[in-house]
C-alpha cells in the first residue's frame, strides 16, 4: 500500500504537481524515505520541493475540526493537487472518540475537491467486511490489494471494488513489486473482445511441402493449430520450421517457450539446417523464453500482447501450451483463459502453432479432449511414436482441419540431421497405430518396405 501510494506521489511530482503526504506512523519520515530509495521512481530532489511530508498523529490530538483546518491550510499554502493519507489505520484509532472516520474523510475530501485536489487514502483492512470500515462508503474508487496465500507462489492481486462513473476491469489482477515499483497485469479474460478472423481464405506454408499438402494446402491464416505429441516427436522442431518459412516469406514470427533456452533453440535450428541466425538478424524471428516454474498467466499474456502489438507478428509458436494450462488450472480458470487466448489471436489474425505434451511415449492411453485448448483449436495434429517390428517409428496424423479438406491417412516421418523433418509416406498397415503399440496386418510387410525406401 505504501509503495503504491508513493509511486503515485512521485509520478504526480514528475508531472509538475505538488503533493502532500500525511502519514499515520510514529516512525520518522527519514526512515520512510530510506525505504523508498531502492525504487527507480524515487527522486530525492522531489522531497521538500514537489513532495511534502507531514505526520498527522500530532495534529489529531487537537481534535477533528482543528485537524481538518490544519490540513486545508497546508494544502492551500503548498498548492497541492494530490493529498495522500498513508497509514490511515493509525489515524483511525485516534479518531475513535470523534464522529466516525467516515464523516471525517467525507468532510475533508469534499473540501479538498473544491481546491482541485485528489485524495488518496491507504489503510489496512478486510475489504470483505465493509461494515467494519464505514469510511469505505464515502470513497469514489476502492482498490483492494490482496495476497493469496493458497497459491503455490503467493500471488499478489489488485481488485477494483468500486469506481464511480466508470466501468473497471472485472476480476483479480496480479501485480509485482520490483525495483521499478508496482506493475499490474490486467486479467487477460477482462481485456479481450470477440473478433472473427478476416483472412480465412489465405494459407500459410510451414516449409515442409508434404505437410502443407496433408493439411489441405497450408494452415489457414488466423487459426490455431495444436500439435500434440510425446517427447522426441519433433514438436518444437516443426514449430521452428514454421517460423523460418515465414521469415523466408517476409513474415514476422514469435517463439514463446517455457523449457529450452534461446541458445538451445538456435542450436537445434542450426543442427537441422534451419537458417535461424539470418531470420533473427533481419528481425523476422524473435525467441522469447520464460521459466516454466512460477508462471503467472496474466504476465505471460501481457508479454505476448506487447510482442504481438509492437512487433507486427503474423506467426506465433507457443511451446508448450501445457505449461499455461497447468498454471491456469491452479487458479481454476483454464477454460476462460484459453478461450481468451484463442479470441485474442483470432482478432489479431495471428496464425498460431501450440504444442501440447502427451506423457506416454508409447501406450494405449491417449486422451486429448480433457484439455480446453484441444477443443478450441481449429486444427489438430498428432505426432506419435509407435512400436512396430521391434523399433520406434514416428507417425504424423491430421485429426482435424476446420476450414478445409485434409488427408486422413496416417503418415510416417523422420527427422534428418541436416534437413529437419521429412515425410516418408503412408504408415505401415497395422492395427493400433495411434495407441503407440501397433500389431502387423498379414501381407502388409511388402508395402512397408516400399514406403521406407
Amino acid at each position: 500500500k505504501t509503495t503504491l501510494a508513493h509511486q503515485v506521489a512521485f509520478h504526480a511530482a514528475s508531472e509538475d504537481e505538488n503533493v502532500l503526504v500525511f502519514t499515520g506512523f510514529s516512525e520518522p519520515h527519514d526512515k520512510l524515505v530510506a525505504h523508498m530509495r531502492g525504487f527507480e521512481f524515487f527522486h530525492l530532489k522531489q522531497i521538500g520541493t514537489r513532495i511534502q511530508f507531514a505526520n498527522l498523529l500530532d495534529l489529531l490530538q487537537a481534535g477533528m475540526a482543528e485537524t481538518e483546518e490544519a490540513i486545508l491550510s497546508t494544502v492551500r499554502r503548498h498548492g497541492a493537487t494530490l493529498v495522500i493519507f498513508d497509514g490511515f489505520q493509525g489515524m483511525r484509532r485516534r479518531l475513535m472518540d470523534e464522529p466516525t472516520p467516515g464523516q471525517f474523510l467525507y468532510s475533508l475530501g469534499s473540501k479538498l475537491a473544491l481546491f482541485g485536489a485528489t485524495t488518496v487514502v491507504a489503510m489496512e483492512g478486510d475489504i470483505d467486511a465493509p461494515s467494519s470500515y464505514p469510511e469505505l462508503t464515502v470513497a469514489d474508487v476502492i482498490l483492494a490489494l490482496r495476497r493469496d496465500l493458497t497459491s503455490p507462489h503467493h500471488r499478489r492481486t489488485l481488485d477494483v471494488i468500486k469506481a464511480r462513473g466508470s466501468a473497471p476491469l472485472a476480476g483479480s489482477h496480479p501485480y509485482t513489486i520490483t525495483a521499478t515499483g508496482i506493475t499490474v497485469y490486467p486479467r487477460f479474460e477482462s481485456i479481450v473482445s470477440h473478433h472473427e478472423p478476416s483472412n480465412i481464405d489465405r494459407r500459410l506454408m510451414c516449409g515442409i511441402p508434404d505437410i502443407d499438402t496433408l493439411v489441405g494446402g497450408g494452415l489457414t491464416a488466423g487459426t490455431m493449430t495444436l500439435i500434440a505429441g510425446s517427447p522426441g516427436t519433433g514438436k518444437t522442431l516443426l514449430g521452428l520450421h514454421l517460423l523460418i518459412e515465414g521469415a523466408r516469406r517476409g513474415e514476422r514470427g514469435l517463439f514463446l517457450g517455457f523449457m529450452e533456452s534461446p541458445e538451445q533453440l538456435r542450436h537445434q535450428a542450426r543442427t537441422f539446417g534451419l537458417e535461424i541466425d539470418d531470420a533473427e538478424a533481419r528481425d523476422l524471428v524473435r525467441l522469447c523464453v520464460l521459466p516454466a516454474y512460477d508462471l503467472e498467466p496474466d504476465m505471460v499474456a501481457a508479454l505476448l500482447r506487447d510482442e504481438i502489438e509492437t512487433g507486427e507478428v503474423q506467426r506465433l509458436v507457443i511451446d508448450s501450451v501445457s505449461e499455461l494450462e497447468r498454471a491456469t488450472a491452479m487458479q481454476g480458470r483454464s477454460m476462460a483463459y484459453m478461450s481468451a487466448l484463442v479470441a485474442y489471436l483470432r482478432g489479431r489474425d495471428i496464425t498460431s502453432y501450440e504444442t501440447m505434451d502427451i506423457q506416454a511415449i508409447v501406450g494405449p492411453d491417449l486422451t486429448l479432449t480433457d484439455t480446453p485448448i484441444s477443443v478450441m483449436a481449429e486444427n489438430l495434429v498428432l505426432l506419435r511414436q509407435v512400436e512396430y517390428a521391434g523399433e520406434l517409428r514416428r507417425l504424423f496424423s491430421v485429426l482435424k482441419v476446420r476450414f478445409s479438406e485434409f488427408d486422413r491417412t496416417i503418415h510416417e516421418y523422420t527427422i534428418h540431421a541436416e534437413r529437419g523433418i521429412e515425410m516418408i509416406g503412408p504408415a505401415p498397415l497395422a492395427l493400433g497405430l495411434l495407441t503407440g503399440i501397433a500389431q502387423p496386418i498379414p501381407d502388409a510387410d511388402s508395402r512397408l518396405g516400399r514406403n521406407r525406401k
